[in-house]
């Protein structure tokens, strides 16, 4: 594979002129090469937008020169049939991203990232989201993963970039004030770590002491090649096959450096979440939800329920309902009002969580569940460590749809992205796209109406639908052509569990998630 890595000049002062300079200087030097001579570029970070400080100014101008940089470059993967990976600022719903846009040969973007790990000002100054997936995507042959500038000083993301077995790592950057020696130093551990080759595009800085050294690692940890200083492009030629090999140990045979690792590697002790994730990606339909955890056996929405149903073998997703607490708490709660499930009377929207806390919660179902308490959002999110999928279900999206924005966040943050989606009617579901739209969604408006209940669930741009038992064969039908991953509310039978799945449903809630779990097949997956 033959790549190439620019290094353009950083500009000298925040200004859209200089900015424009700086996208000048990227287009000429793609000008210059050959179509045909080159498989992959790499371009810094905030491409679209280059030394500009100003939040509104940075939106601004990304959002129209900088758009229009994009579009070039779509031109110029298209002419050299090359992929280009570029950092971008972006608009995602009601907030922007740090994100990382891979151009393919056929001018598509064949992947975007959502820069995981964000810096003090991006989070506080510019208010960018964070992402909360890794960046994958295949490259030809190869898999190929992505990260951003201060993604690079975190050894774990690297470790769940290894754990999807890719070969070649690109890292658009800023790091405006790092030595280069340690950017070549971490550049060539995260290399080692994962056992790919690390290609790293960032900026020329006036001072010589910081910034620069655009380069390629190989995975045995050494620089391949490396900008230095000056504004210039790099080219490397490399083989992503090409694997660091070492002896297992002192007079052993030599074995790849990565299988060795993994060979060694104690995963349960620091590293669950990479493999529980894959494992529910990973598991084929039909699958089970357990419905307000194992709420047949367990006080319904509760964490003994949620832990009872996670530690399930064939139990993929919990289903759970929220309210915001007047102190703005997304507490875990079936009915708006406490009455039914609690010890206490009241409604959750009118009460501050410390006095939602104090009530009893596991009483009603029997004395030996005396003191189980109401739950918050990121209370059900630890016990269940990221075992299974969450299905949410929020009945409103509360004031300017804080609850909407607080459970987004939650899932950004816990690293949910993935496995996580938010259940609701049309209010919620739009607020959800607005805010979050990477976020996937699970239609409940117009339940009573399965055809409606469809065109709304692609109206919402929802990835799922959530049918009553009221939908027919038919419904189903049209809703997986539509590609809706298709749930059910609910069966506890196994016999009926399975004629249900018979008719394509997917995804079956069931407050008897023991019992369809038990039997298997088409009612547990």
């Amino acid at each position: 594979m033959q790549a190439t890595i620019l290094q353009p000049p950083y500009p000298s002062a925040s200004s859209a002129a200089l900015a424009r300079d700086c996208q000048t200087w990227m287009l000429a030097r793609l000008a210059e090469l050959p179509p045909g001579k080159t498989d992959l570029i790499v371009l810094p970070e905030y491409a679209t937008a280059p030394g500009i400080d100003a939040p509104e100014l940075l939106f601004q101008f990304s959002a129209t020169t900088g758009a229009d940089f994009l579009q070039r470059l779509q031109t110029a993967a298209e002419r050299l049939n090359a992929f280009i990976t570029v950092g971008t600022v972006q608009r995602s719903g009601r907030r922007h991203v740090n994100r990382t846009v891979v151009f393919g040969p056929d001018a598509t973007a064949v992947a975007v990232y959502d820069k995981t790990h964000l810096t003090a000002v991006e989070r506080e100054t510019l208010k960018l989201a964070p992402g909360g997936k890794p960046g994958l995507f295949p490259l030809k042959r190869w898999r190929a993963g992505l990260a951003v500038c201060f993604d690079l000083y975190f050894p774990e993301y690297f470790e769940a970039l290894a754990a999807e077995q890719v070969d070649v790592i690109l890292c658009p950057s800023y790091q405006r004030s790092e030595s280069p020696e340690r950017i070549r130093l971490i550049c060539g551990c995260r290399a080692l770590d994962t056992g790919a080759y690390v290609l790293r595009s960032g900026y020329a800085m006036a001072d010589r002491s910081r910034g620069g050294a655009s380069l390629a690692a190989g995975p045995d940890g050494r620089i391949l090649t490396d900008a230095g200083s000056e504004p210039g492009v790099l080219t490397v030629s490399f083989d992503p096959e090409t694997k660091f090999r070492k002896p297992a140990s002192h007079g052993q045979a030599a074995i790849d450096h990565r299988r060795l690792i993994e060979r060694h590697r104690r995963p349960n002790l620091y590293r669950p979440s990479p493999k529980r994730r894959r494992r529910i990606l990973d598991s084929p339909f039909p699958r089970l939800c357990a419905h307000r955890g194992l709420s047949a056996v367990c006080p319904e929405n509760t964490v003994p329920a949620f832990a009872a149903a996670a530690a399930l073998p064939g139990v993929h997703e919990i289903e759970f309902d929220l309210w915001l607490s007047r102190d703005g708490v997304p507490v875990v709660c079936h009915d708006p009002k406490l009455d039914r499930t609690t010890n206490g009377t009241g409604y959750v929207p009118e009460l501050d969580w410390t006095d939602i806390r104090r009530l009893d919660a596991g009483v009603r179902r029997g004395e030996e569940w005396r003191g189980v308490r109401v739950p918050s959002l990121d209370e059900v999110i630890d016990a269940v460590d990221g075992r299974v999928g969450l299905n949410i279900h929020i009945k409103a999206p509360g004031p300017d749809n804080r609850l909407i924005h607080l459970v987004c966040d939650r899932i950004r943050e816990y690293g949910d992205v993935e496995t996580a989606y938010i259940a609701g009617d049309g209010p919620v579901l739009e607020a959800a796209r607005q805010y979050a739209p990477e976020i996937a969604r699970a239609c409940l408006a117009a339940q009573d109406r399965p055809a409606q209940q469809i065109e709304a669930a692609l109206r919402f741009e929802c990835r799922r639908i959530q049918f009553g038992r009221n939908a027919t064969a038919e419904h189903i039908v049209a809703a997986r052509d539509a590609n809706l991953i298709c749930n059910l509310f609910w069966s506890d039978e196994p016999d009926d569990a399975s004629r249900w799945c018979a008719k394509g449903i997917q995804v079956v809630l069931t407050n008897a998630a023991h019992t369809l779990a038990a039997v298997g097949g088409d009612a547990g997956g």
